[in-house]
């Protein structure tokens, strides 16, 4: 691809090369994460601590994703799948830990998560997947559903047969595989989950900004997804009136990575909006984009071109459309009509 015009990041240690505007100094991408999943993730490595894992298990998260990787004898593994079956439904976790496939016996009160040693003249399959909380059919030769079960779990005391198991989960490609039991048989069915939504999603507040992977300018501007293989990636993302945003980021192998970034406003070209409505109490949003201030409330905003939206319970919805110069305050005043 030919050279861009515009300045890009070096490998790694990024820094903005010289221009006709002030150099910026760089930031360390972070992977966002979600509220929930940063709740869960606590609430995973306690657990781990709980049970003397902590030293072998290792918890990643990115946006909605945690990422456990490690290794645990049967029994470990098993008691720590049992305790992630209600993660939340917001959350992914992938479980990448390495497992032993010594059976256990089910427990006494027929816990599914157990490896199950089925009953005389029949058999079991135990079914895990590498997203927690799939769901499990397993058919039967004439083609009828015997039961389903959420993952991990186990389908205990099948007749000696050939069976279908389906597993599936919002987001992933639905697998389907044969199954051949035999008298006495405890199978453990792993299960690998492939993600419908790959690569990199890129959002920014606020929208709009031109995206370079590795230097190079993608199509389209933010929100947007990229489909980009298993990797590291130096990314800048570049907005008229803000500082761009420099980082690194580490795009994983069937999830989708998500980034959701704030972008500040380039030092010197700042200004404001003077909000004021009747009634009071309006939410205010910027070219659409909430601000989390309510009317009467003094805004920080970019200079130049901007929507300023009102929207309050009960009302119209008011649009007000204003010109910020640099350093200055824009007054901006509404009177709101009842719906």
């Amino acid at each position: 691809m030919p050279p861009k015009s515009d300045p890009v990041p070096t490998p790694v240690n990024v820094v903005e090369k010289k221009s006709s505007t002030p150099p910026v100094e760089t930031k360390k991408a972070e992977s966002s994460i979600t509220p929930a999943a940063a709740d869960y993730k606590s609430r995973i490595e306690a657990a781990l601590v709980e049970r003397s894992m902590s030293g072998r298990v290792k918890v990643a998260a990115t946006s909605n994703t945690l990422i456990l990787t490690g290794k645990l004898r049967p029994a470990e593994h098993s008691s720590l799948l049992h305790f992630m079956r209600n993660a939340p439904a917001s959350v992914h976790v992938v479980d990448e830990i390495s497992y032993d496939d010594t059976p256990l016996p089910a427990s006494a009160n027929s816990d599914s998560s157990g490896h199950p040693i089925p009953s005389n003249g029949n058999a079991a399959v135990h079914v895990l997947t590498n997203v927690i909380g799939a769901k499990a059919t397993v058919f039967g030769p004439a083609g009828r559903a015997l039961g389903t079960c959420q993952t991990p779990c186990s389908f205990n005391n099948l007749a000696p047969a050939r069976y279908s198991l389906q597993v599936q989960k919002e987001g992933y490609l639905q697998v389907q595989t044969a199954l051949e039991l035999k008298t006495g048989d405890s199978q453990d069915q792993k299960i690998l989950l492939e993600a419908l939504a790959k690569g990199l999603y890129v959002g920014s507040r606020p929208a709009g900004a031109d995206i370079f992977i590795n230097g190079d300018k993608q199509s389209g501007q933010t929100p947007t997804t990229l489909p980009l293989a298993a990797g590291s990636y130096n990314l800048v993302l570049r907005l008229d009136g803000y500082d761009p945003y420099v980082g690194q980021v580490q795009v994983k192998d069937n999830v989708q990575t998500a980034l959701d970034l704030e972008l500040k406003p380039r030092a010197g070209h700042v200004a404001w909006a003077q909000v004021d409505t009747t009634p009071a109490g309006a939410e205010i949003l910027v070219d659409g984009i909430s601000t989390g201030q309510f009317s009467p409330a003094r805004v920080q905003i970019p200079s130049g071109t901007h929507t300023i939206g009102l929207r309050l319970k009960g009302y119209e919805f008011v649009r007000r459309g204003i010109q910020a110069s640099e350093g200055g305050t824009v007054n901006v005043s509404a009177t709101l009509h009842g719906k």
